[in-house]
């Protein structure tokens, strides 16, 4: 772990991934220092994982969609449902949920990696040296290979069961039943999001204060802690502020 650029030599792609498994702390570092170029690996896998389970959960996405809307065009008046129907039609297409949700998980990728490369960097000068963003930046989307991971894991699950996951992480232990009220309710959605894979996403972040920024442990523990706690706020500010303005 406390190799010299000097001493290292670029690896395979696949020997980083076996490595963020095996030896995830010389993974960071080798690609920090000598393998800075291999940031679009992990950056295609998320993105490709993420598009697949979208793909794959369509018809479920559709379905509800469309149950949602007829039961708000259930509570209009009857010449307003009329002029309504074909707008609504659009926005539950295949084609609607599909694209928009492309363009959200492309769009919640970025600024995902930019919330987290923002924090590291102030975080790293904060409690040590300043590290460059050349290094910083490539770890970052690195430190999202579980995410990729998962997203796989789970399309192949939709794939077999034929239904997408509805409970994920610790959801099922809070959900009522109802997804609409799930989605507005905070607990739900911060539950949703602790699993083996974020807790995997986290070590990796710890590790990335350590061999990267070379910070001691208790820093980059607190870092890691509060990375951890700001990232779940922002997740669950959605909810928190439907529920606000909801009646």
């Amino acid at each position: 772990m406390n190799a010299t650029s000097s001493d290292m030599k670029p690896a395979h792609l696949l020997t980083n991934v076996v490595d963020m498994i095996a030896a995830p702390g010389e993974a960071l570092q080798r690609i920090s220092e000598v393998n800075r170029r291999s940031w679009w690996f992990p950056a295609i896998l998320c993105l490709a994982a993420a598009v697949l389970y979208l793909y794959v959960s369509l018809d479920y996405a559709v379905a509800e969609a469309q149950k949602q809307a007829e039961l708000q065009l259930g509570a209009m008046p009857p010449d307003q449902v009329e002029a309504a129907r074909p707008f609504v039609e659009r926005f539950t297409s295949r084609a609607f949920i599909f694209g928009s949700g492309a363009v959200t998980v492309v769009v919640g990728l970025l600024a995902s990696w930019g919330f987290a490369v923002a924090i590291f960097y102030f975080g790293a000068a904060l409690a040590g040296p300043n590290v460059p963003l050349a290094r910083l930046w490539p770890v970052t989307v690195w430190t999202w290979f579980p995410f990729a991971l998962r997203g796989f894991l789970q399309s192949a699950w939709t794939l077999v069961s034929g239904k997408p996951i509805l409970y994920p992480g610790l959801s099922f232990f809070v959900a009522s039943g109802d997804t609409m009220a799930d989605q507005a309710n905070p607990l739900f959605v911060a539950a949703s999001y602790i699993d083996l894979f974020t807790l995997w996403h986290l070590l990796l972040v710890y590790l990335l204060f350590r061999v990267v920024a070379r910070l001691g442990a208790l820093g980059s523990m607190t870092l890691t802690f509060i990375y951890g706690v700001i990232g779940l706020g922002l997740r669950v500010l959605p909810a928190l502020a439907a529920g606000a303005f909801s009646p």
